[in-house]
């Protein structure tokens, strides 16, 4: 009978022994003859590890990490003016584009009423304009050099509360 046997080596094709003869793990008794070896297909063989050698430090990075100099302090300070200009930027942009920022060229005339004041007024009249904006053109409007008014008086105001045609 012929058996095929598995060695760390491949396989071996044994002739004269039996399946009891052979016992894994333990070598061939003398006595069988070993008719042919076949390569082990099953894994590829692989060389025992050597070890790497290490030739001193490695090269430095072809690129450069950029060190600050600055005190943190420094930085921190270039950080929150910046952060302070963007929130204004962004604020002027928004009240720009609300419309905030202009005062309405359509005019009309109010009477003062008892304990109005100018930015009652404006505020009043123009509600989606600045205020402040507003009694300065209510001022100019009426040749106002102070803010005092009186109950009854008649005032050329903007008119934000009607839309132009």
């Amino acid at each position: 009978m012929v058996v095929v046997i598995g060695t760390r080596a491949g396989f071996e094709l044994v002739d004269g022994a039996a399946a009891e003869d052979v016992r894994r793990g333990e070598p061939l008794r003398p006595g069988p003859r070993v008719l042919r070896s076949f390569a082990d297909t099953r894994r590829p063989h692989t060389p025992r590890a050597r070890p790497l050698a290490v030739h001193g430090a490695p090269e430095a990075a072809a690129c450069r990490v950029r060190e600050d100099k600055r005190h943190p302090a420094v930085q921190l300070a270039v950080q929150t003016i910046l952060a302070v200009v963007a929130a204004v930027t962004l604020s002027l942009l928004y009240l720009h584009g609300s419309g905030a920022t202009t005062v309405p060229e359509r005019t009309t005339v109010v009477h003062v009423q008892i304990g109005d004041s100018l930015w009652d007024i404006a505020e009043r009249t123009a509600p989606n304009s600045d205020p402040e904006a507003v009694v300065a053109r209510i001022r100019q409007l009426n040749d106002l050099d102070t803010t005092s008014i009186t109950p009854g008086q008649p005032l050329v105001v903007p008119d934000g509360g009607t839309t132009s045609p």
